[in-house]
C-alpha cells in the first residue's frame, strides 16, 4: 500500500469576501451622505432691513462693481 497523500487545495479566484464587504459598506455610506447633500436646501443668506435701497428690487451697495439682474416668467 501506498501512503495517503494530502487532497491538493484549490487556489481561490477573486477576491476574498471580506474585501467585497468593505467595499459594499464605503459605497453603502458615501451614497447615503451623497443623498444627505443633494437633498438638504442650501441656507438662505440673512437680509437686514438696512441694505435695502428700494423697495423689493435691489439689496446691498447700488455702487458695487458686480450686479445681477434675474429675468422670470412663471408660467
Amino acid at each position: 500500500m501506498s501512503p495517503r497523500r494530502a487532497a491538493p487545495q484549490k487556489k481561490q479566484d477573486g477576491l476574498p469576501t471580506w474585501v467585497i464587504a468593505v467595499g459594499i459598506g464605503v459605497v453603502v455610506i458615501l451614497g447615503v451622505i451623497g443623498l444627505q447633500m443633494v437633498q438638504s436646501p442650501p441656507a438662505a443668506a440673512p437680509v437686514t432691513g438696512n441694505s435695502i435701497s428700494a423697495p423689493g428690487r435691489t439689496i446691498g451697495n447700488t455702487n458695487s462693481k458686480v450686479a445681477f439682474v434675474e429675468f422670470s416668467d412663471f408660467q
